[in-house]
């Protein structure tokens, strides 16, 4: 996908003191803003118009933020203009840290999943290190897996994620009577963090604030926030039917969109005022959505069962509590702005 982007006067990242037989160069990460050393650990963001640099503890940061919701938070960004980092420069600067391998195990499956595997093939990974299979659909199913990987060679059970210690009894009867369950789970976790295009059905997240896009696959033009073609986005009556038109007076029409998402805040309080936060403020309100269809179809006795066993919306950063509330499920609260 791509978006609509105005070019922004990005800040340069360093600062340039000339002495009389030298130039120094002061360099501070481009979002903390404190200086870094020579031999600090540090990312430069690969765009020429950018440059800015980004210290160990932002980038460690973003590592953790990534951890919590994968499919939203890589690759890695640079904090100033967005562009993705040098995925070789993240890799030798992870394979010192002690999260490597947890980053492995996180990116492996994207990148597999992404490139490499047939529409009838899925990875199977071992919960406990990066190790992974392929394996073909149209087998049997693959409900457990026991480790190859030398230092570890742990049998699993790859619905709850638990290593098996004794006997698959209980796995066979908990785990498997609740699989069907837990994967409508995480396939509304899945959807929720992403967007697709209305014709193609091909999926991403932006890469701004801007709610104008053209599908990369197909040429569709459509907007972000509402998901609807530009041909169907509501607009005055007598308007072209573009979505410029479906921009204008948004503010007094429900069902009409921003062009920025961070224009939203000027209406509704509860969205924040920065590119980055909207959009994740946008996929989360979209998440909790589509956990609310879930409940709607499971019950809520069987969603409490879901994350007793296995912590599926704990783990994901959500609360039961708040996926019943309906506040989270109004996209912008028109009544917020008198």
């Amino acid at each position: 996908m791509s978006a609509e982007t105005e070019t922004q006067n990005i800040p340069p990242p360093t600062t340039e003191v000339e002495t009389s037989s030298e130039k120094n160069i002061i360099m501070t990460c481009g979002i903390c803003q404190i200086t870094i050393n020579d031999g600090d650990t540090k990312l430069k963001c690969k765009s020429n118009s950018c440059g800015a640099f980004t210290c160990n503890t932002c980038i460690e940061l973003m590592i953790n933020v990534m951890f919590g919701h994968p499919t939203l938070n890589y690759p890695l960004l640079c904090g100033v203009c967005q562009e993705a980092f040098d995925l070789t420069e993240v890799d030798e600067i992870l394979r010192e840290q002690q999260c490597y391998e947890q980053y492995i195990s996180c990116v492996l499956p994207l990148f597999w999943s992404k490139d490499c595997l047939q529409d009838n093939e899925k990875l199977a990974q071992c919960p406990f290190c990066p190790y992974v299979e392929i394996h073909t659909t149209d087998a049997c199913p693959l409900r457990f897996l026991t480790c190859q990987h030398p230092s570890c060679r742990k049998k699993s059970c790859l619905i709850c994620l638990h290593e098996i210690v004794d006997d698959e009894s209980i796995h066979e009867s908990r785990c498997i009577e609740l699989q069907s369950y837990k994967e409508m789970v995480e396939k509304a976790i899945d959807s929720g963090s992403k967007q697709q295009c209305p014709h193609c059905q091909l999926t991403g997240i932006k890469d701004d604030g801007c709610t104008h896009m053209v599908c990369e696959r197909c040429q569709l033009t459509w907007c972000y926030l509402c998901g609807m073609k530009e041909e169907e986005c509501l607009v005055d009556e007598y308007a072209d039917q573009n979505l410029s038109a479906h921009n204008q007076d948004w503010e007094q029409h429900e069902g009409r969109c921003p062009m920025s998402l961070v224009s939203i805040n000027d209406v509704d309080n509860r969205w924040p005022q920065d590119d980055q936060d909207c959009l994740e403020y946008f996929h989360r309100y979209r998440t909790l959505c589509q956990l609310y269809d879930v409940l709607k179809i499971i019950g809520d006795d069987k969603l409490d069962e879901l994350n007793s066993n296995f912590g599926i919306i704990d783990a994901s950063g959500y609360t039961i509590d708040e996926i019943k509330d309906y506040e989270t499920r109004i996209l912008i609260n028109y009544a917020s702005n008198g």
